[in-house]
């Protein structure tokens, strides 16, 4: 990829002409200077490659060198980006150079805000956004904006459509966390768990001519709005909005008369978050936002105090030596202080969400119980069909299944389901047989067994393309739990725990539920599956 745009020209005079009008002196801020951090990766004897840019439009550049080189820390590896090595560049550049460099992009392909090319992606611009600083809930982008903690910023991206040569960050969640913790220390940003910027630029525009403070008064009835006024500014007409909502229903909404340093909006937010703007009253331009923010109601106290006598007892070490054992233990006095009467409605909508909600992940699978009587079948068809519907919904592009326990006579209840031709199917059994241990006399028994009843049922493998391996030998580790996980799920990996083997699905009392760590359950399987990469540990494929 060399950042050429060969299929369709790139028209970015909307996004020059956005930061160029919002950066006129006086208008949200006094910008004279750009500040630009850039994550890039670079393979052995390759260009660099940019992995995320922030570019903070900024005041008081003072004597900063403007035109100097990036400066660069980190010599960052990372798994799975073999002689790569990741690390931060950060330079200062006057504010014109963001409007030569996006024309210059246009027409070369070459991108070079810092006045060195950097390799990107087929970029392309997107809808201009406002981020508002965090309230009682996170904005995600402020885990990638620079202190985005008054007013709030305007944010304009031109954002990496394919992300192809930062696959890996999104096939293994683990290598986002790793890089996003070792780049913390140099760029104060939290990648991990914005995967959707990967490869993108974004250039930040604070709010810097006022800073709004909003709040709601004593009894929560109202919400007070105080502007101060950055010395230098012209203060200047301002119009104000509040809302609040419950169960997507918008329950109260006010707008101010016009006014330059506090108003106050008449909007009940006892029950309910608060959303809030202040805007020119002139040109409209948005000034300041609140994210969603809950008033404080009701305070929880917990107190634990610590008895005088400890708890004696005896206990085995994980060496299997008696060891003694001691612990302190506490006392439990638990008050609510505030109002914590939520009225009938509330409680009705609590419960009706909580049926919705059972309801909800009965259909998605998300969380079913199987309740099998002595001797049923129906149970255990139920549970199988189950396993069956998520292949069938979520392993277009493949499903792996873990399972100490795993059989050929197994395969063939669930993998087998998948009805998508060529999607890669992968199985890791322990060699495990219910009740005695794997192997028995013969050490190769177990496979022989496998490709047996493999050999005799497995048809014509039409469309078939499955892997089935073991752990045979002192390669990988002993393993307990049981997973059908799906690698390549369209919103990343996705996994449900079986709660038990599939031999045994609907026989016995056990949950099946979707899991919410499945990126790096996926990949500890993917880890595994690497590890038993060997023919000793291969039992059967289909090709």
């Amino acid at each position: 990829m060399t950042g050429l745009q060969s299929t369709k020209k790139l028209d970015l005079t909307w996004l020059s002409e956005q930061i160029e009008s919002l950066s006129q002196p006086g208008l949200i801020a006094f910008y004279d200077h750009v500040e630009i951090a850039e994550v890039v990766g670079t393979p052995k004897g390759g260009r660099p490659l940019n992995v995320f840019t922030v570019a903070v439009l900024s005041e008081t550049a003072g004597d900063r060198h403007l035109d100097s080189n990036p400066t660069f820390n980190g010599r960052i590896r990372i798994d799975g980006f073999k002689d790569w090595s990741f690390g931060v560049a950060r330079t200062y550049r006057p504010l014109s150079a963001i409007t030569k460099a996006l024309k210059a992009f246009q027409e070369s392909g070459v991108w070079q805000l810092t006045g060195k090319p950097l390799k990107v992606g087929a970029l392309q611009p997107q809808a201009a956004s406002f981020v508002p600083m965090n309230g009682s809930f996170d904005v995600p982008a402020n885990r990638l904006l620079k202190n985005n903690f008054w007013a709030g910023s305007h944010l304009l991206r031109l954002a990496d459509p394919s992300k192809a040569e930062l696959l890996p960050f999104i096939d293994d969640a683990r290598r986002l966390q790793d890089l996003s913790s070792q780049i913390f220390p140099l760029l104060p940003i939290e990648m991990a768990g914005m995967s959707d910027f990967l490869g993108d630029i974004v250039f930040q525009l604070p709010v810097l001519l006022l800073n709004a403070n909003m709040f709601a008064s004593g009894d929560g009835t109202d919400v007070a709005i105080k502007v101060n006024w950055k010395e230098g500014a012209t203060p200047r007409q301002l119009r104000a909005v509040a809302r609040t909502r419950w169960d997507n229903m918008l329950v109260d909404t006010a707008f101010s008369p016009e006014f330059m340093d506090e108003t106050t909006l008449p909007v009940d937010r006892t029950r309910n978050p608060v959303e809030t703007e202040i805007f020119d009253a002139q040109s409209g331009l948005l000034l300041a936002a609140s994210a969603e923010t809950v008033a404080l109601r009701t305070i929880d106290i917990r107190i634990n105090p610590i008895r005088p006598e400890p708890r004696l007892f005896t206990y085995r070490d994980a060496s299997g030596n008696p060891t003694s054992g001691r612990l302190q233990v506490m006392a439990s006095f638990h008050s609510v202080v505030g109002d914590v009467d939520e009225g009938a409605a509330r409680r009705w909508h609590s419960q009706r969400r909580h049926l919705d909600e059972v309801r909800r992940l009965e259909a998605t699978k998300e969380f079913v119980q199987y309740l099998p009587t002595p001797g049923a079948v129906t149970s255990r068809q139920r549970a199988l069909d189950d396993v069956r519907h998520l292949i069938q919904v979520h392993g277009e592009h493949g499903v792996d299944l873990w399972d100490p326990y795993l059989s050929a006579e197994d395969l063939l209840q669930t993998l087998f389901w998948s009805p998508y031709a060529n999607s890669k199917l992968r199985g890791i059994t322990g060699r495990e047989r219910p009740p005695a241990a794997c192997g028995g006399p013969n050490p190769n028994s177990f496979e022989i067994e496998q490709k047996a009843v493999l050999a005799q049922n497995a048809g014509n493998l039409e469309g078939l393309k499955l892997e089935y391996r073991c752990r045979n030998g002192p390669e990988g580790w002993a393993f307990h739990d049981r997973f059908l996980i799906f690698p390549k799920a369209s919103s990343g990996p996705i996994a449900w725990s079986l709660g038990t083997s599939v031999n045994s699905l609907g026989s016995a009392h056990h949950v099946l539920q979707k899991v919410g760590n499945a990126a790096l359950i996926s990949g500890a399987f993917d880890d595994l599956w690497a590890a038993l990469d060997r023919p000793q540990h291969l039992i059967w494929r289909s090709w």
